[in-house]
């Protein structure tokens, strides 16, 4: 006797499977387009910027964009500025979508959401120098 498969269970293996290569190359489209981040100083209440932009004082805690590097500025009058830049780099989501597209031989799509990236480091502690400015040296006169 001839395996009969019901029209039903057909679209719904289609439907299981379509589903099933969606999310395994896209699931950093579930992920957040933002994440935490956090600066720290040696010295308490140093401003912090990120892009520019006075976020508060250190230390403290930030949901930041995925998407793009920061700029992070850390000043305090009397000390030298600092500023240190994050780059980004592939997130769990984004690992699991590089790994299910090469399963599946399918483009990666996940790779293009804010979810498939992460700030590097997502943590950042800043040490501000005194602002001395040293005096110029006295003129010497020749005879």
């Amino acid at each position: 006797m001839p395996l009969r498969i019901d029209f039903s269970q057909k679209w719904f293996r289609v439907l299981a499977t379509f589903s099933c290569t969606i999310y395994l190359t896209g699931c950093s489209f579930f992920g957040g387009s933002s994440q935490n981040f956090a600066v720290s100083s040696n010295l308490m209440g140093a401003t912090v910027r990120i892009n520019g932009q006075q976020i508060g004082v250190a230390p403290l805690q930030y949901q930041v964009s995925r998407r793009g590097d920061l700029l992070v500025g850390v000043e305090k009058t009397g000390y030298k500025s600092q500023f240190r830049q994050t780059s980004r780099k592939l997130s769990g989501l984004g690992i699991a979508d590089v790994i299910g597209g090469a399963v599946l031989l399918l483009p990666l799509i996940g790779l293009v959401s804010p979810g498939a990236w992460e700030q590097d480091p997502s943590a950042m502690g800043v040490s501000l120098d005194p602002d001395t400015v040293s005096p110029a040296p006295a003129p010497t006169s020749q005879k």
